[in-house]
């Protein structure tokens, strides 16, 4: 999300995006996220148990048969908490005209973080968009099959 807006600000030669959403929360005019109230109710657990937040959070991630590669974690619950706020709020669904680069979109169907209809909107709405949809994969398809990615990267 926050490359996509500087794509809105900036003249980018291109970008390349995994799992991309203009908006992570659902609201009335947008289907494809999660509810606020999830959200709020993550806010509320990252004090007492931030780990275990993190574990259910890194559950909805990778399907049956991918790989479960290790993830960096942010560990500060000010920080976290700032994260949750800009999922809750942040939108670029107005604004999707003003990225004029072109833009080459990867997503797993099977995303349960992010849904594919996300990354379809997005192709739809972008002046110069690609999207590559992989059937087996999760959120993280970089992360899990790197080699196809790179592979994928190195399409023309």
């Amino acid at each position: 999300m926050r490359a996509l807006e500087l794509a809105t600000r900036m003249e980018l030669g291109g970008l390349v995006l995994v799992a991309a959403t203009p908006q992570f929360a659902r609201d009335s005019t947008w289907r494809h996220g999660w509810s606020p109230r999830v959200l709020v109710r993550m806010a509320s657990l990252l004090e007492p148990d931030p780990a275990a937040l993190l574990d259910d959070f890194e559950s909805h991630m990778f399907v049956p048969g991918e790989g479960r590669p290790e993830i960096p974690r942010e560990r500060d619950i000010p920080t976290l908490r700032e994260g949750l706020r800009y999922l809750e709020t942040f939108s670029l669904l107005d604004r999707l005209d003003e990225v004029r680069c072109p833009v080459r979109l990867l997503h797993g169907a099977l995303d349960r973080v992010v849904p594919v209809g996300a990354a379809e909107h997005l192709a739809a709405s972008l002046p110069h968009a690609d999207l590559t949809v992989w059937e087996d994969a999760g959120h993280a398809p970089h992360l899990t099959r790197p080699e196809r990615f790179r592979a994928w990267l190195d399409q023309t």
